[in-house]
């Protein structure tokens, strides 16, 4: 029998129309081994609504076309299920895909989902809010919650509102225990990452893995402004863990204590959390479909 796919479409994501996926999926989706339906998303809301009836429908796979956000809000419902998820990447920042080294390009994004290869990932609940990839505080968050504010998306957007915020951006204290043991610091943020980059090919935790049952918790310590060009430069060569303004620990339970309520970034969107946040890993709990 065919498998049976469902594909989640946000229209707007990325800034990228969608209009002609269809016809995408007409021409390289293998009809001979699936059949498959499209549901575009109008609203967040709207996206978790198809994904929990998708799911109901017990579909074989459920792909996500979209960001970062389309995909968490559609794979928290896939976790812990028998159904296989996937990814056509059509975001701003494409963290999780760049980290399963899918294609940017959708016509090889849907070959991949011919071939249906896939692993089993660990998913994090943040307070209990669901994320894939990563969830930072601190200056990361600031940003996320700037972005998802703005007029226009996209890399360029969210450079230039990086770059116009770093320097009004203060380091904030942090207590934080892990798996038991408490370290204090201050920091300019600290990103619980289970894929290893934000987007974009900005790597947050180079090491990380999603298939390991522990988190990396990178710690950017504060710096002066005259080092910011060396740190971006080692966030994109893979060598940001080795500066000497950054603490790697790793572990399967993270709570942060913050001294107020504030923005967190949850796979690239900004959730308002109270001071505590306590992050806890669920091993393998997502089947996801890899290059």
């Amino acid at each position: 029998m065919k498998k049976r796919l469902a594909f989640i479409i946000n229209p707007i994501s990325g800034g990228i129309s969608k209009e002609n996926f269809h016809v995408l999926v007409e021409r390289h989706i293998n009809k001979n081994i699936f059949d498959y339906d499209l549901y575009y998303t109008q609203s967040t809301e709207h996206n978790k609504d198809i994904a929990k009836s998708c799911v109901a429908q017990q579909y074989d796979a459920i792909i996500a076309v979209g960001g970062d956000g389309t995909i968490n809000n559609t794979a928290k419902y896939i976790a812990g299920t028998d159904i296989t998820f996937g990814i056509i990447p059509v975001g701003s920042g494409n963290g999780l895909a760049r980290h399963l080294h899918l294609s940017m390009n959708q016509e090889e994004a849907l070959k991949a989902i011919n071939k249906f290869d896939y692993t089993y990932m660990d998913t994090g609940l943040a307070n209990n809010e669901f994320f894939l990839n990563v969830a930072g505080v601190g200056f990361d968050a600031h940003v996320s919650w700037m972005f998802a504010n703005a007029p226009k998306r996209g890399f360029w957007q969210y450079t230039k509102i990086t770059l116009a915020e770093f320097a009004k951006y203060k380091a904030r204290k942090y207590q934080i225990k892990i798996d038991g043991i408490s370290v204090t610091e201050e920091a300019f943020l600290v990103c619980v990452a289970n894929g290893s980059q934000y987007g974009n090919n900005a790597y947050i935790a180079p090491t990380a893995d999603i298939n390991d049952g522990v988190f990396e918790v990178t710690i950017l310590k504060p710096f002066k402004i005259h080092q910011m060009p060396q740190l971006g430069a080692r966030i994109f060569n893979k060598t940001i863990h080795q500066s000497a303004h950054v603490k790697v620990l790793s572990g399967k339970h993270i709570v942060i204590d913050r001294e107020q309520t504030e923005v967190v970034n949850i796979d690239g969107e900004p959730v308002i959390m109270n001071p505590t946040i306590d992050i806890k890993i669920i091993p393998a709990n997502l089947k996801i479909i890899v290059a």
